[in-house]
C-alpha cells in the first residue's frame, strides 16, 4: 500500500513538472517552428520599383511588335481614306482646325518636341542609374519602354477604327462636297483621332514626372520642375499638330490624356511592395447605400 502511494505521489509530481516546465517549453518551440509570413527584403536606397524580366519584357516585346504591324498595313494605303463629312459636323472647338491657316512649320516643331521627350527618357534612366544604381536605371528603362509601346499600340488600335478624317482632308481633298485629288486617298488622311505626338510625349512625361516624385520626394524642386516641363512640352506638341493641320483640339485632348494615364499606370503597378501607396481609396457597405472615401499622401 505503501509503495502504491508512492507511485501515486511521483506520478502526480511528473505531471506536475510538465505542465510547468514541459508544457510552457513545447508552446515555445510549437511557436518557434511555425511558419512565418514571407516578408520582402529591404528595399535599396532609392529604389522603389520592381519588374519582371519575363513579364514586363513580353509586354514591351509584343506591344512594340503590334504597334509595328500597325504602321506597316497602315503605310500600304490598304485602308482606303473616305471623304470627310461636312465642317458644320465638327464640334465648335474643332472647326478652327479647319478655318485656320495652316502654319508649314509646325510639323517639324511638333517632331522636335517629340524626339526630345524620347531623348530625356534615355537621359533620364542614365541619371538614375548614376544617382541609385544601375539595377534602378534598368527598372527605369523597363518602365519608360513599357509606357511608350502600349501608348503606341492603343494609339493605333484608335485610329484604324475610328478612322477620323484629318484637318487637311477637310481643307484641301474637297471640292463641292467630294473628294478631289488622288493624292487624298492615302490612309494616313483619316488616321486623326487620337494624336500620337500627343499621347507619347504625355506618356513619357507622366512615367518622368511619377519616377521623380518617388525618387526624390514632394520636398525637393526636381519633380515640381519634371511635371511643369512635362505639362509644358506636351501642351507644346498639341498646339504644333492642331497647328500643322494633322488634328483636331479633341484629337490632341484625347492623345494627352490617354498617354497621361498610362504613364501613371505603368510605374504604380511596379511599386515595391514595401512602398505604401500614395493615394488610397476606400469603400464601406452600407443598407441602401454605402460611402467612398478617398485619401492621398504628399
Amino acid at each position: 500500500m505503501k509503495h502504491t502511494n508512492g507511485v501515486v505521489a511521483f506520478l502526480i509530481f511528473v505531471a506536475t513538472t510538465s505542465a510547468g516546465l514541459v508544457g510552457p517549453a513545447r508552446a515555445d518551440s510549437t511557436l518557434a517552428l511555425a511558419p512565418q509570413p514571407w516578408r520582402p527584403p529591404p528595399l535599396k536606397e532609392g529604389q522603389h520599383f520592381v519588374i519582371d524580366p519575363v513579364a514586363d519584357g513580353a509586354v514591351v516585346v509584343g506591344a512594340a511588335s503590334v504597334a509595328g504591324l500597325l504602321e506597316l498595313v497602315i503605310s500600304t494605303n490598304e485602308l482606303q481614306a473616305q471623304p470627310p463629312g461636312p465642317v458644320s459636323n465638327l464640334l465648335s472647338i474643332d472647326r478652327l482646325a479647319v478655318t485656320q491657316h495652316i502654319d508649314p512649320d509646325a510639323a517639324l516643331y511638333s517632331n522636335v518636341g517629340l524626339y526630345s521627350a524620347a531623348g530625356f527618357a534615355v537621359l533620364d534612366t542614365f541619371l538614375s542609374g548614376g544617382r541609385n544604381g544601375w539595377d534602378a536605371a534598368l527598372v527605369d528603362g523597363i518602365m519608360y519602354a513599357e509606357s511608350v509601346a502600349l501608348t503606341l499600340t492603343l494609339t493605333s488600335f484608335s485610329k484604324i477604327a475610328v478612322r477620323r478624317a484629318r484637318p487637311v482632308a477637310y481643307k484641301n481633298c474637297m471640292v463641292g462636297g467630294t473628294q478631289s485629288a488622288s493624292t487624298c486617298t492615302s490612309t494616313d488622311l483619316e488616321l486623326s483621332f487620337f494624336s500620337g505626338h500627343a499621347s507619347t510625349v504625355s506618356a513619357i512625361g507622366a512615367t518622368a514626372t511619377y519616377l521623380a516624385f518617388e525618387r526624390a520626394g514632394s520636398a525637393k524642386a526636381r519633380p515640381w520642375i519634371t511635371l511643369a516641363a512635362s505639362v509644358a512640352l506636351t501642351s507644346f506638341v498639341s498646339v504644333a499638330r492642331v497647328r500643322a493641320g494633322e488634328h483636331f483640339p479633341t484629337d490632341v485632348l484625347a492623345g494627352a490624356l490617354t498617354g497621361a494615364t498610362i504613364g501613371i499606370l505603368v510605374p504604380h503597378l511596379h511599386r515595391h511592395i514595401q512602398e505604401p501607396a500614395r493615394v488610397l481609396i476606400g469603400f464601406a457597405p452600407a443598407r441602401g447605400g454605402g460611402s467612398l472615401t478617398a485619401g492621398a499622401v504628399f
